[in-house]
């Protein structure tokens, strides 16, 4: 699965930056938008898809909310509205590869946390959570899990290895 990190300074008079997915339509805006987490601050990771994109990329024109696609791991930019409408079709026909990146991408997570948690009880649990990643419906459901795990892990790390490590002290008293 190609990705690239694409780190984003802030712009414009609001001073933001975000990295937006196109997922489908919508009533208010025509474009359903799933704001994409942080991997950290001003990192996005960005997979093959529909994207609205507002920040700065180091050494290019700015990307002032502007419509991209990404294919293969290249990106073609300047696309206008009515280019993605019409695109919409294909958007919402890609929604089950987008669950299945989702999914990867908690996953690689949550191996993360097992790598760095090694315990039976952390990896029992985990595992449960990946199985019951199969059943969740949207694409925006497992990015909501997405985003939660991405603030959560390095708390979540921590909590478990405090808890057997004072299990395993317990057990010795």
């Amino acid at each position: 699965m190609i990705s690239h990190e694409l780190p984003l300074m802030p712009i414009g008079p609001d001073e933001k930056r975000w990295l937006a997915e196109i997922t489908g339509d919508d009533e208010t805006f025509v474009l359903k938008r799933d704001f994409q987490p942080e991997l950290k601050p001003g990192v996005w990771q960005i997979f093959d898809g529909w994207y609205q994109i507002h920040g700065q990329f180091p050494g290019i024109s700015p990307f002032e909310k502007e419509y991209v696609i990404v294919q293969d791991g290249h990106m073609m930019r300047h696309l206008d509205f009515r280019y993605m409408i019409n695109e919409l079709p294909k958007i919402k026909a890609y929604e089950e590869q987008r669950k299945h990146r989702l999914i990867y991408q908690i996953t690689t997570i949550l191996d993360e946390i097992v790598a760095e948690a090694p315990y039976e009880g952390v990896e029992e649990a985990l595992l449960e959570q990946k199985e019951a990643m199969s059943m969740v419906e949207t694409s925006s459901e497992l990015l909501n899990g997405l985003a939660i795990l991405l603030k959560q892990k390095d708390q979540m790390i921590k909590r478990f290895k405090n808890y057997y490590d004072q299990s395993d002290l317990n057990e010795w008293q």
